[in-house]
């Protein structure tokens, strides 16, 4: 089989795309034949040993996929049969097989049925953005109806995710973006948008919002989250997905107006939680109420090309200012 991999971790320019062994399923596993890749931040992270993870080489990129049943694997019961569309979210990563291959072997247990009628590319796209915002924000956070959520960074994926998930729990979302012409991609998400800089975010979205803030998002990193406990609502939360920064926190606010830090990272999602997070993906779905947009779909041949996009911020934009994804196919 063809397959975007590396031999070892570091830059870029170690991204080849080659041929590997086909893979062989093993007990409780489906061998999947891959139709679509979404390539994520979080792949960097992994390729490029930032982030310290079991790895095996050839280390096969890509954690998130849709592809199809080829076969299972010995002394495996499921009700998936071979033909059967699925997907996961939690390919490459914690030593499992990686993604960008024509074929790889996925755990049944972290294996989705896709929703009937969905478009392998445009659904790989939403997955990882979607998980994240059903497990962080409507999970870790427990956004619930009638509050208010604001997100800064609203017209990335995860960020438009955020605002998405809102509305579908009956909150209201505010979208915070640093430049007027994204604002109309908040708005396509069912936002209220706001334009401002990192450091006067919050103080904007907590401005546009008539009952306060109850839980803050930032999907940046810029904010500084030690100077906005006053600015929360009294049992407000912080979500934090985004940061590699230390902050000094004034935990008399915290204390008296009973604030939470909530730390959210989807990659220690439990696998019962991931099935959670996948039932509600599948159920959204067919609704159109959750959705990201595709900027470009390349080849499993430009992988290393992909990264490099993802990696200096390169990621194309609608006219509406959304940041659309890069997806790649066999």
């Amino acid at each position: 089989m063809h397959a975007a991999f590396v031999d070892e971790l570091g830059p870029t320019d170690l991204i080849r795309y080659g041929e590997l062994p086909d893979p062989v399923a093993g007990p409780g596993e489906a061998l999947v034949q891959v139709l679509a890749v979404a390539v994520d931040g979080v792949d960097l992270l992994l390729r490029s040993g930032r982030w310290v993870n079991p790895v095996r080489f050839p280390l096969v990129l890509g954690r998130d996929l849709v592809g199809r049943v080829v076969s299972l694997g010995p002394d495996t019961s499921s009700e998936l049969r071979p033909g059967d569309l699925v997907w996961t979210n939690t390919a490459g990563f914690g030593g499992r097989p990686g993604a960008t291959a024509e074929l790889t072997c996925v755990a049944l247990d972290r294996l989705y049925r896709l929703p009937a009628g969905a478009d392998p590319v445009t659904f790989v796209a939403t997955v990882h953005p979607a998980a994240t915002a059903q497990a962080g924000l409507l999970g870790r956070a427990r956004l619930a109806a009638g509050e208010t959520v604001a997100v800064v960074g609203a017209n990335g994926a995860v960020g438009a995710a955020m605002v998405q998930a809102a509305g579908t729990v009956g909150a209201h979302a505010i979208g915070v973006v640093r430049a007027a012409a994204a604002a109309g991609s908040v708005e396509s998400c069912g936002g209220v948008a706001v334009v401002a800089d990192a450091q006067g975010a919050v103080a904007a979205a907590v401005a546009a919002a008539p009952d306060g803030v109850d839980v803050l998002v930032d999907t940046t990193g810029r904010v500084d989250l030690g100077a906005v406990a006053g600015l929360l609502n009294p049992r407000g939360r912080i979500l934090v997905i985004a940061t590699r920064t230390t902050v000094e926190l004034d935990l008399w606010r915290f204390y008296t107006r009973e604030l939470q830090l909530v730390g959210f990272v989807l990659s220690e999602l439990t696998v019962p939680e991931l099935a959670a997070a996948a039932d509600w993906i599948g159920e959204q779905w067919p609704t159109g109420r959750i959705g990201a947009p595709v900027g470009v779909v390349w080849p499993f041949a430009r992988a290393r090309e992909a990264h490099e996009v993802v990696q200096n911020g390169g990621l194309p934009h609608r006219p509406d200012g959304a940041a659309t994804r890069i997806v790649l196919v066999p």
